[in-house]
């Protein structure tokens, strides 16, 4: 099965709540540590918008495959995408530093290619994201008492 095969069959089954099965699919890489196949299949996750699931699965091969510009990307895409715009930031960088420029074959059909435009973006929602979980951590006074 070849890559765009792998990354529909996932998505495929992820969008038809099939999880176990595409999970089982993602076993069998892990047992043969192609750590290049896990991540692409991440991004069938990613295409069926279950960035979260996306993210743990990247994170499982991180300190294995982080070297790799398109996991880079992928992860940078996970984080964006489940409101850690500001993290998000420097795995854009790290891909474009590896030399990745477009995300033709990463991104679906839906998002950017360009990884400039992933950069602009992550710059300018990452700091309303820090602004954000900032302001709800904050106590508000009690006016009121019962």
């Amino acid at each position: 099965m070849d890559k765009k095969e792998l990354v529909n069959k996932i998505s495929y089954l992820v969008s038809k709540k099939n999880h176990d099965q595409a999970y089982a699919i993602i076993r069998e890489f892990e047992k043969k540590n192609n750590f290049e196949m896990i991540s692409v299949s991440a991004q069938g996750f990613i295409n069926a918008y279950h960035y979260r699931s996306a993210l743990k699965i990247l994170e499982s091969i991180k300190k294995e495959y982080s070297k790799n510009a398109e996991f880079c990307a992928r992860y940078a895409i996970a984080l964006f995408n489940s409101e850690k715009e500001d993290k998000s930031l420097q795995w854009f960088e790290k891909a474009k530093e590896k030399g990745l420029e477009d995300l033709s074959e990463i991104s679906n059909d839906f998002f950017s290619k360009s990884i400039d435009d992933w950069i602009k973006k992550a710059k300018f929602w990452g700091p309303l994201r820090i602004e954000a979980v900032s302001y709800t951590h904050l106590t508000l006074p009690t006016i009121y008492s019962v």
